[in-house]
């Protein structure tokens, strides 16, 4: 998000920290995907409107419009750039073994208490993907949200049974898994005030991990630094 995308974590994962690095038309983006964030983790999905956005945009209102008519046009480019961010945030962890990497990944779905700025977060994705029901792009880009979480974990742990750290199991079925686990637990916290959820969920994966992931001659302690 996260971020995010689905496992976006704190103000790190804030789009418009990458305002600088391109040209202005880029920048602009960049900066008005920022404000989106924002609003979103100030008002959640039902209650925002384009003057909330507005209001965390740092240029003119008219600009905002320029680019986008409606609160459903920002939030469909939102989605498909939520997509791109789990990459480029998983491109900048400081190790490339595998067990860290899976275990930084579902750390960034935890939800800790007090962050009530990634519930409100959580909770509008949530309300985005009511959406996907009935609206034919909300599910095309939300789809390709979901693909890429899916393959992004497929990923390390194909890795991880490259470097003889995993066992041979089928890197997608299991990637999917750890994912869908990890957002039905984040969906329960968020909606139904199950405290701690995400954290007991990160645990038994934790567990998993350990007991039937790590091939047989390894130790968990050996890849956690």
């Amino acid at each position: 998000m996260d971020t995010e995308g689905d496992a976006g974590n704190s103000t790190e994962d804030d789009p418009g920290n990458r305002a600088g690095e391109g040209d202005a038309a880029s920048d602009t983006q960049d900066a008005i995907m920022g404000a989106t964030y924002r609003a979103l983790c100030e008002h959640g999905y039902a209650n925002l409107t384009m003057q909330d956005i507005a209001d965390e945009f740092d240029k003119s209102r008219s600009l905002l419009h320029y680019h986008y008519d409606t609160k459903e046009d920002l939030l469909l480019a939102f989605v498909e750039q939520m997509v791109g961010w789990i990459g480029d945030r998983l491109a900048e962890t400081e190790t490339e073994d595998p067990l860290p990497r899976l275990e930084e990944y579902v750390d960034r779905f935890v939800i800790e208490p007090g962050e009530s700025d990634r519930q409100t977060f959580a909770l509008a994705i949530i309300e985005l993907r009511v959406q996907a029901v009935h609206h034919p792009q909300f599910r095309e880009k939300l789809r390709s949200h979901y693909e890429r979480n899916v393959e992004t974990v497929a990923e390390i742990l194909a890795d991880g049974i490259e470097a003889g750290v995993f066992r041979d199991v089928d890197p997608e079925r299991v990637g999917e898994a750890i994912y869908t686990a990890m957002v039905g637990a984040r969906t329960y916290q968020v909606t139904l005030g199950a405290e701690d959820a995400t954290r007991r969920m990160r645990d038994a994966i934790a567990e998993f991990v350990a007991t039937d992931l790590l091939v047989a001659d390894r130790d968990v302690a050996e890849y956690a630094g």
